[in-house]
């Protein structure tokens, strides 16, 4: 079952970096709102398609699903609903833990489950028993956080973000931006390709250590 939702998130992400691909190899001139537009639609995508992997995979490790490996998850809140569920997540995600469990009221009240800083206390809340594999994929993350972060400033322009994406500047080349979305063309220089090439690879590979 979660080699199912891997499965899902590789179809949608490689199809996404080829939309990618074809953008940054096409020879035309773009308008600067239409390469901002284009970008940040880019990075929206793919930030939301790691966010519902994330959600898909702590949501059935808690009411119980199939590892890689053919183990069957376990955790104390395997028979509550999906809203429930995602009540709890978001609770753990403020740190709080709550007497009573109830449904929140709508999905839009989910917190952001692709939240690296939040993944490690969200799993570790929901006890579930594919705890360790989630963790483990976490651990390999280091370059996502700059993916929430281009998303974010994308979305929400704001002279906070700006200052945000400066201070992110001095871990990439190449590094020149007009708007948050330019992110996605600094150079990594742990494998001197695009950054947006980094988030593929990372998501990729946590998410198949994710699921083992």
């Amino acid at each position: 079952m979660l080699e199912a939702k891997f499965l899902k998130l590789q179809r949608r992400v490689r199809a996404l970096d080829s939309g990618f691909d074809r953008q940054i190899h096409t020879p035309f001139f773009q308008r600067r709102v239409d390469r901002f537009s284009l970008q940040e639609g880019f990075v929206s995508a793919i930030w939301q398609t790691w966010c519902a992997f994330c959600r898909d995979l702590l949501i059935c490790s808690t009411q119980g699903a199939t590892t890689k490996n053919g183990q069957i998850t376990q955790s104390p809140y395997s028979s509550l609903t999906m809203l429930e569920i995602a009540y709890l997540a978001k609770e753990f995600s403020h740190s709080r833990n709550p007497k009573k469990v109830k449904p929140l009221s709508g999905s839009h009240l989910e917190h952001t489950w692709g939240d690296i800083s939040k993944i490690n206390i969200v799993a570790n809340g929901l006890k579930c028993s594919n705890l360790q594999s989630i963790l483990n994929a976490i651990s390999l993350c280091n370059r996502i956080t700059d993916l929430q972060l281009c998303r974010n400033a994308s979305a929400h322009l704001s002279k906070d973000s700006l200052i945000s994406v400066k201070k992110a500047k001095v871990r990439y080349s190449e590094n020149k931006f007009e708007h948050p979305s330019d992110m996605i063309k600094w150079i990594d220089p742990s494998n001197n390709n695009f950054l947006w090439k980094s988030w593929i690879e990372e998501i990729e590979i946590a998410a198949e250590f994710a699921i083992q």
